[in-house]
């Protein structure tokens, strides 16, 4: 069957997967559509696929598993033996069982994946760990994924095609972050920027200083969105996470890829 059309769905709260993801589909020579759901929608949108399509999945790793709110959206996923490739990226400090379970749960919605790649990108939280990544150096290791994919779909025969990628069952458990931005009632004034762009939905659109924090995924999304700068995190849990993260990070990791 012919490979006739490339699908992005993806979940991007801060951009950095969607660069990563389209640097990827870039070198994969056939017709795009974007699904973006970093933009929170309370009605699901419809997700289904064909054999005829190729989807590309993209994800930032949120203690080394699949975000809850990524997931959230499968609901209404379904493929018919439709190829797919995985794309996790991560802070630096390691993807663990992030692929294999987005690998299982897209192959239990009717999914074949050929291949994943895990890439090391600048830390949302401290964005001195992986500075300025991807850099040079990633977005080619980037491209020749790519490059891999479309040589794949373009001369192989898919169903013969498997992959193994790294992971353990259970998966390991979430560890939530206590950054929850807050606030500052005297400078905002009520614009819901924040609303508007936290993919999760934890910003109430009837007073936007307030924020759900069992819904927060704490991607600081928000944070950066508010031209007021009236949303913030703790300046001491920050440099809490900024010493637990430095010690565990590596900003000069490499990319793992899967073909």
């Amino acid at each position: 069957m012919k490979t006739t059309e490339l699908k992005l769905v993806y979940f991007s709260p801060t951009g950095t997967t969607r660069r990563v993801i389209m640097e990827a589909a870039r070198q994969i020579d056939l017709k795009s559509v974007s699904f973006d759901l970093s933009v929170h929608k309370e009605k699901k949108p419809v997700l289904q696929f064909d054999e005829t399509d190729f989807v590309l999945f993209g994800i930032p790793v949120y203690s080394g598993r699949v975000p809850e709110t990524f997931l959230s959206y499968f609901e209404t996923l379904k493929g018919n033996n439709t190829p797919a490739a995985l794309i996790a990226t991560y802070g630096c400090r390691a993807y663990e069982d992030a692929l294999l379970e987005l690998k299982t749960e897209v192959e239990n919605r009717g999914f074949h994946v050929i291949g994943a790649g895990a890439f090391p990108t600048e830390h949302s939280i401290v964005r001195s760990i992986g500075l300025s990544r991807p850099n040079k150096a990633d977005l080619k290791t980037i491209s020749e994924f790519g490059i891999a994919l479309n040589r794949r779909i373009k001369n192989e025969d898919l169903s013969a095609l498997s992959i193994q990628v790294p992971g353990n069952t259970p998966y390991r458990k979430y560890a939530k972050t206590p950054l929850i931005p807050k606030a500052d009632v005297s400078l905002c004034t009520e614009c819901k920027a924040c609303v508007k762009s936290c993919p999760a939905g934890a910003i109430s659109a009837q007073d936007p200083k307030k924020t759900d924090k069992k819904k927060c995924i704490s991607c600081l999304r928000c944070v950066r969105s508010c031209k007021q700068k009236a949303r913030s995190v703790s300046s001491m849990k920050l440099s809490m996470a900024a010493k637990k993260l430095n010690k565990v990070c590596q900003s000069d990791k490499a990319a793992d890829i899967f073909l």
